[in-house]
């Protein structure tokens, strides 16, 4: 290849004809071919890699939406799981019926006599229900009595002694009036 030769021939072209440039592109013919593959080689590997960019962007983009969306589904299962965690630590819940029953369990064990029971009474309050019970009792002794309603507020269920009074007879016996409320948490 004579580079020099087609340089100066290709400078003298502004004055060339039809003619003469087919002369000289025929007296360079392999020259021209070769130049012509290279640059058409670097134009289709320049398309290629562009080509290329564009498809690994838009993966690029793809995976990082993805990932977003995996971070968000795992931070809402974690949510969820926090959700039901919470939900397993409420109290469990207790109708009128069943807190009247407890506490008749709660008595037999304590050898507690009830002589009277009023109602239970439910209040909803919008997030939680309230029942009140009022009973009048008896214990043998004060002992008997304290151990029965520590019994009551050390419950599973969310019983709260909100007033009592008793006197002790000359016996020993103690009569004792109790009013007990529970608080039911709506789930």
């Amino acid at each position: 290849m004579d580079l020099d030769k087609l340089n100066s021939q290709i400078s003298s072209m502004k004055d060339m004809d039809v003619a003469q440039l087919t002369k000289v592109m025929t007296e360079h013919q392999n020259t021209v071919i070769k130049a012509v593959l290279v640059i058409g080689s670097l134009a289709l590997v320049f398309f290629m890699f562009n080509d290329y960019q564009k498809k690994t962007q838009a993966l690029h983009s793809q995976v990082s939406l993805v990932q977003a969306k995996i971070s968000a589904i795992k931070a809402n299962n974690a949510a969820l799981e926090d959700f039901k965690n919470f939900q397993s630590a409420l109290p469990k819940k207790l109708n009128e019926i069943e807190l009247i029953t407890l506490i008749s369990n709660y008595a037999k064990m304590y050898r507690i006599s009830i002589s009277s029971l009023n109602p239970a009474e439910g209040q909803d309050k919008g997030l939680y229900d309230v029942i009140n019970v009022g009973f009048n009792a008896g214990a043998d002794d004060y002992r008997t009595m304290m151990l029965f309603l520590r019994k009551i507020e050390k419950s599973e269920f969310p019983l709260r002694i909100d007033a009592w009074s008793g006197h002790q007879e000359t016996g020993g016996k103690v009569d004792f009036v109790v009013n007990i409320s529970a608080v039911l948490i709506h789930q």
